[in-house]
């Protein structure tokens, strides 16, 4: 590990990015499934204007979740402020570029607003369990243990031992 107290250590920064890999994989096929499973009862519901909803939906659902993986494991190895300061920029970027998109398509009728509003709601909480799940399964190290000082010789001798030294 570094000098740098604020560096994050490599097995953290590794761990990290293995479990957002994870869950890259997995939103991946979320959103594929979602823009096929989508146009498919889109189509059915509402026609044409059906499949444009789902896509639409599931290509806004597609920039949030990759820009948000993305973020993450570019700012994996660095200290809490940074990655912090990135997820929040990206969430301000992607609210803008959803409220541009929302208001250019306000008053259109090539698409369906329900199979849109149907297929992000979906997105969202399939999203939400894959993250969780991942989290939770996952194996990050919150402790670096290689910065811990040594006990050795100072065991049931009652003396302290200068960090110092």
């Amino acid at each position: 590990m570094s000098e740098n107290p604020h560096q994050v250590p490599d097995e953290t920064s590794r761990a990290t990015r293995n479990m957002y890999s994870v869950i890259l994989r997995r939103l991946g096929v979320l959103v594929v499934g979602l823009a096929v499973l989508g146009s498919v009862v889109g189509y059915l519901v509402a026609g044409t204007p059906g499949v444009w909803g789902a896509l639409m939906g599931a290509g806004i659902a597609a920039l949030f979740m990759v820009g948000t993986v993305a973020t993450m494991m570019l700012t994996a190895d660095k200290p809490l402020p940074v990655a912090t300061a990135a997820g929040v920029g990206g969430w301000l970027v992607k609210m803008l570029l959803l409220f541009g998109v929302l208001l250019i398509v306000r008053d259109r009728e090539f698409y369906s607003p329900g199979v849109f509003f149907v297929v992000l709601v979906l997105a969202i909480l399939g999203s939400l369990g894959i993250e969780m799940a991942a989290v939770l399964r996952a194996r990050v190290p919150t402790v670096d243990l290689s910065a811990r000082p040594s006990t050795a010789g100072t065991a049931g001798t009652g003396e302290a031992r200068d960090p110092e030294a």
